[in-house]
């Protein structure tokens, strides 16, 4: 068969995987395969189905936007979906559910709850509890005649919150639903913001984490106990001391937590468990690790975590030490379930695309074969991972994509990438953007500088420092890869990256002319204007300080890429979205008019109703646009 190297189209060719979640028994799980429609210029998402005696999957469902909610037994699934007319309109106030049986037949409607539903927490004698959203300051009504009057009110930071909106007044808040009566109760009230949420084995309790949110969101968070049948609500840990994180029900009375340090924007989260018997909170053993996820399986706990570029699947021991369930190297866990200790997760192997995979007897499988037919159908060139030191003797993880049909004596232009966060970090699986400026007959190259997540928080810790060691490390990875690949042409090099990656270029062409190119994307160019117009802003941009303008205005200017602009002469796309509330288009808008004053070469390219997501689930045209655009751009100064 002749292959086809990757092209930016591709977009519409392969899926992704997600929400994987076992029966009862674990004799089945179902899991969500989404794919982009050109169509429709948005993504059909369908459920899947495993066999765990046979260990194969096959499609369930065909609806196109169909999401799964809970099993209700090994047979039947409950699922939300689009499929009548009035779930397609974007703020109905309700929510349809449907019922499907996995042995055939289509969905079935099964009931429709008249709020929105968010997260479905817990399902049992006749009753659901999940997460909604309540507006506490004004009613539907006049919510309404206020849009028609072409006006907004607000009186709380942040106001909005990228990829949900404007969310002035809106909270998080516990339902319960009756599906006898049809009723929906309100148990938790604004200004009350919940957060995590855990349902008890016995159904009694939910155990939340949250904190009034009056004007301003703050960070401390407490522990919360919420008695079903008499309603009562206990404070259990009060929102002074820690900023409670994810909250999950373990047997004998006990809470899992995590407590994320609320002084800093870097450290990782630290277990705890409570004891709601004895009243004690214990510290577990620190392991000092990112968690990402976080399931109960019987008495026993597992946990996925970042570490270097890869994921760890773990078993949480009692002390909370982690006993590591074997992956290959490299590989990349998205979604994970755990049943009678069968483990099953949705993940990406080295350069693989992703698939579901299970351990079985100790060893790693694939079970799934969604996307075999373009892996194989394509040239998906070979990723180099490999570690180097940087000047301060720090090993740092780095990878290079070379173009399928690579020759050694030819030359080659060259594309450096940086990723977001800045606590992120990139994996060795397929990355579709990369495969396709590879084929575009680029070498591409990507590392974790510090402040990359997946090595504790002493690593990840950049706070005041940004700009500084991190551009450092960059600096040392190009020389690096300069040093290893001599196809590679260091007169043709250009560097791109979006959020902390977009501000990472915006300083780096503030500092260098040794890239003839440049596309900076959502990116961050003046932190005192970013600080101060971002969802955000006031928690995770002030923290990344340690100050505010007020106290130290020279600290946020001498951070700000937009200082150097008149150091600039690399030519630079700027690449932003108009609802891009984590950082607002103004960011892109002030670096590109300053280099334009200083006779830069620039373009700016503003994506009309998207937000800082374009480029991983934004409209599947804009995606294409984007990725077109870019490469026009470095083809013309680099090719």
């Amino acid at each position: 068969m002749d292959k086809k190297n990757v092209e930016i189209r591709d977009l519409f060719d392969f899926s992704t995987l997600s929400g994987v979640k076992f029966s009862p028994s674990g004799a089945y799980a179902a899991f969500v395969v989404s794919t982009a429609d050109e169509k429709k210029n948005g993504y059909d998402s369908n459920i899947w189905l495993y066999d765990a005696a046979s260990h194969t999957c096959r499609r369930l469902t065909a609806g196109g936007s169909d999401r799964i909610s809970y099993w209700e037994d090994d047979e039947n699934l409950i699922l939300t979906s689009a499929r009548k007319p009035a779930d397609k309109e974007k703020n109905k106030p309700e929510s349809s559910f449907f019922r499907i049986c996995i042995h055939g037949g289509e969905a079935q409607e099964a009931f429709t709850v008249p709020e929105r539903v968010g997260e479905v927490l817990d399902v049992r004698e006749g009753r659901m509890i999940f997460r909604g959203s309540k507006n506490m300051t004004e009613d539907a009504e006049e919510a309404d005649k206020k849009e028609k009057k072409g006006y907004q009110v607000f009186d709380e930071i942040p106001f909005w919150f990228n990829g949900r909106g404007f969310a002035n007044g809106r909270r998080s808040v516990l339902m319960r639903y009756d599906f006898a009566s049809g009723e929906v109760k309100q148990l938790t009230h604004p200004p009350f913001e919940v957060g995590s949420a855990s349902v008890s084995s016995c159904g009694k309790y939910v155990a939340f984490s949250g904190s009034d949110l009056i004007g301003r969101r703050k960070r401390e968070s407490g522990l919360f106990l919420l008695n079903l049948e008499t309603e009562e609500i206990k404070t259990i840990l009060e929102p002074k001391e820690m900023s409670v994180g994810q909250v999950l029900f373990m047997n004998g009375g006990q809470v899992l937590l995590t407590h994320n340090p609320f002084h800093d924007s870097h450290s990782n989260s630290l277990p705890y468990r409570y004891d709601l018997i004895n009243k004690q909170l214990i510290p577990l053993k620190d392991e000092n690790v990112a968690f990402s996820g976080v399931v109960k399986d019987g008495d026993k706990i597992y946990i996925c975590h970042d570490h270097y570029s890869a994921s760890r699947l773990c078993e949480m021991e009692k002390d909370g030490a982690l006993k590591e369930i074997p992956l290959p190297s490299n590989m990349a866990v998205m979604s994970f379930d755990v049943k009678n200790s069968q483990v099953l997760f949705a993940g990406e192997a080295e350069n693989g695309l992703q698939e579901l995979y299970a351990v079985l007897d100790g060893k790693c499988v694939q079970v799934s074969h969604i996307n075999d037919a373009y892996a194989e159908g394509h040239h998906i060139p070979a990723l180099e991972c490999f570690t180097f030191k940087n000047r301060a003797g720090i090993d740092l993880d780095g990878f290079i994509l070379r173009p399928h049909g690579f020759d050694p004596d030819k030359k080659y232009p060259g594309l450096l990438e940086i990723h977001g966060g800045p606590k992120a970090r990139y994996n060795a699986g397929f990355n579709h953007e990369m495969q396709a400026y590879a084929a575009a007959g680029y070498i591409v190259f990507f590392c974790n500088p510090r402040g990359s997540s997946g090595r504790g928080s002493e690593f990840a810790d950049v706070t005041g420092k940004l700009g500084t060691i991190d551009y450092e490390d960059v600096m040392d990875f190009t020389d690096e890869v300069l040093r290893r690949e001599k196809a590679l042409d260091e007169e043709r090099l250009g560097v791109l990256g979006g959020s902390y990656g977009g501000f990472m270029t915006n300083w780096i062409i503030g500092h260098t002319d040794r890239f003839k190119a440049a596309c900076s994307q959502r990116s961050i160019s003046n932190y005192v204007t970013k600080c101060l117009t971002t969802d955000i802003g006031h928690l995770h941009n002030l923290s990344q300080m340690e100050t505010d303008p007020w106290q130290d205005f020279d600290k946020f200017w001498f951070h700000s890429p937009l200082k150097y602009a008149d150091k600039c002469k690399t030519p630079t796309l700027f690449i932003h979205s108009d609802h891009d509330f984590r950082c607002w288009m103004s960011e892109g808008i002030q670096m590109h008019q300053a280099l334009a004053r200083f006779g830069v070469p620039t373009r700016l390219c503003l994506f009309s109703d998207e937000n800082h997501e374009l480029s991983r689930s934004g409209r599947p045209k804009g995606r294409i646009g984007r990725l077109e655009e870019m490469l026009k751009w470095f083809d013309t100064y680099l090719k």
